[in-house]
């Protein structure tokens, strides 16, 4: 686990922004809390959007995002947007202290050197999946 290799025992705060269809299903994944981290709160442009799970995290308006941030010390964060608006909200996001994203969104951010982005995008994972039942 990675709070062994930390030395800590507390789990790791992580924000997600967007909470779509991508973001529901990462709120609701139990396997952050094995690794260390916890999805404390979810930030949304649309509160009143009908979602069909429930959720333990609360989701707040995107005007809380930089108190949040700020209050909770979060460091870390989760990016389920559109790839329209990514760009703009990874910019948010690095300027009110996040310096560590996983992004889920189907673009390339361009970020300062001391951020770190990890991108994960399922249609290049399926293609690389492709590549091998075709072998």
């Amino acid at each position: 686990m990675i709070s062994d290799l930390l030395g800590t025992r507390s789990l790791q705060p992580v924000i997600l922004v967007g909470v779509g269809n991508l973001g529901m299903a990462l709120l609701t994944y139990q396997g952050f809390a094995r690794e260390g981290f916890e999805i404390i709160a979810a930030f949304d442009i649309d509160l009143d959007r009908k979602r069909d799970k429930q959720i333990k995290q609360p989701i707040y308006s995107m005007q809380k995002l930089a108190d949040f941030i700020s209050k909770k010390k979060v460091r870390m964060a989760i990016l389920t947007v559109p790839a329209s608006v990514a760009q703009e909200v990874a910019n948010i996001l690095i300027h009110y202290g996040i310096s560590a994203i996983l992004n889920f969104s189907p673009i390339v951010l361009a970020v300062p050197d001391d951020v770190m982005v990890n991108n994960v995008n399922l249609a290049i994972e399926l293609e690389n999946l492709s590549y091998f039942i075709q072998n």
